[in-house]
């Protein structure tokens, strides 16, 4: 990033002049035949007619997806549309990859594809130098052409939005290339909502850099970690990864620089979990040179949030237990495994399922064991419960006891119930025979459900 003064600090861009057409990248024609647009689309065209059934990220890819299709058919007409068509498919892709990041993690995805007039409340820009404000033209988000007087850049933080974790991935597509040789769109990560402080990327046309930087008092301040040559171009996908104290850069999925910060010289922790870009403008008193626009904005948790809400989830893995006949609790040492950690709930007694709940309310309680044998007219399912730990014990509802003559060897049932603060349950069973519970399909889970 350059200086308002238009002096050029050490490790600016200095790339060579020129850059027109044919220095777009091969995914622009010869990787976009149209075997590969025809598959595309088609595949787009299927998924959006079950769109009823597709979350919000998605959907909110097809638009786009929408939009690529019908400039697709005048690619190879004008330079513009195949520009456009690239960028627009690259958009879709990106952030449909983004959603599968966090969904394969159990975390959380935003993608923002610039479908609108204004930038909007959600973020907050702040402008440096004498340049022009962020518009969005055609999808696309970059400093307005004209009004530009000299050297600057705007970054621009989504304040709405966060990642559920620390480790997180935020890419972009780069869009329009105005002359980006000399400067660089920038992409940001682990940023406080005031971005007083951030991790930051820089891409052009010429090479891309890994840094942190801070803004206090009105000024930034921004520190390089590592600057490679590794050329970007229109309709690539460039990607900040941040996992513990390692910083990577991917241009469409292949790493290009990395980065360490085990001293933690930019925060990590809840404050700093927003995201963004920025937008450059840089003028040599000769000639000028705009960064890229950025044409689709994703953010995804890298990591599987921290378990939240209030619940538990017992089971017996690998255990073997007697179960002497009647209506009786489970017997010590039944459930062996945590499949997820309680939250919310005190475990009193894993290997019983005994749970004392924290919170009044509603809850949602399944039960389910395995046995070893055939028990006849039966077996079935009781859920028991107690006032407080110290006692006493009783049935709080019965199961369904399948009566039959060929038996079975499963039971399984869902309670809902109210049970006050401080008091106690435990799954039970009732049995006509003596038996033997056996795993891995025996559990005891619930989740509080009031609201």
């Amino acid at each position: 990033m350059t200086s308002p003064d238009k002096s050029v600090p050490a490790g600016a861009y200095t790339g060579t002049a020129g850059g027109n057409i044919s220095a777009l990248q091969a995914v622009t024609f010869e990787s976009a035949q149209a075997s590969v647009v025809s598959s595309i689309s088609t595949a787009f065209a299927g998924a959006a007619g079950g769109s009823g059934s597709l979350n919000a990220a998605t959907q909110h890819a097809l638009n786009a997806a929408t939009n690529a299709q019908s400039t697709a058919g005048n690619a190879n007409s004008t330079a513009n549309a195949a520009q456009g068509s690239t960028t627009a498919n690259s958009t879709v892709i990106s952030g449909l990859l983004a959603g599968q990041r966090a969904q394969d993690g159990g975390g959380s995805v935003f993608s923002d594809i610039f479908d609108r007039d204004t930038l909007g409340p959600d973020y907050l820009t702040i402008k440096v130098g004498p340049v022009a404000d962020l518009v969005i033209t055609n999808g696309e988000v970059g400093l307005a052409q004209q009004g530009d007087e000299g050297t600057g850049f705007v970054l621009a933080v989504n304040t709405a939005r966060a990642s559920k974790t620390d480790d997180q991935a935020v890419s972009a597509v780069m869009g329009s290339d105005r002359s980006s040789d000399l400067i660089g769109a920038i992409l940001i990560a682990r940023a406080a909502a005031d971005l007083s402080s951030f991790v930051w990327s820089v891409s052009s046309r010429t090479q891309t850099s890994i840094g942190y930087g801070t803004y206090t008092g009105g000024n930034f301040h921004f520190t390089p970690w590592t600057t490679v040559s590794a050329p970007v171009h229109t309709g690539d996908t460039v990607t900040l990864d941040c996992v513990g104290s390692t910083y990577a850069l991917l241009v469409n999925g292949a790493p290009v620089a990395s980065a360490t910060d085990p001293a933690k010289a930019s925060p990590v922790g809840p404050s700093n979990r927003h995201f963004g870009f920025g937008s450059q403008y840089y003028w040599t008193g000769i000639r000028w040179s705009f960064s890229f626009n950025i044409a689709g904005l994703n953010i995804a948790d890298l990591a599987a949030p921290t378990v939240s809400g209030t619940g538990w989830s017992l089971m017996c893995l690998s255990t073997s237990i007697g179960a002497p006949s009647g209506e009786l609790r489970f017997p010590a040492n039944t459930f062996d495994t945590q499949r997820v950690p309680a939250s919310n709930v005190t475990i009193i007694d894993q290997g019983r399922g005994q749970i004392q709940v924290t919170k009044a309310g509603w809850y949602a309680i399944s039960i389910a064991y395995n046995l070893t044998a055939v028990v006849i007219n039966g077996p079935a399912c009781d859920l028991w419960w107690a006032p407080t730990s110290a006692g006493p014990w009783a049935i709080l509802r019965n199961g369904h006891n399948a009566t039959n003559s060929v038996g079975n060897t499963a039971a399984a049932e869902i309670f809902t119930v109210y049970l006050p603060a401080g008091s106690l349950v435990c799954p039970g069973y009732s049995l006509n025979v003596n038996a033997t519970i056996t795993g891995p399909n025996t559990y005891f889970d619930g989740a509080f459900i009031s609201y």
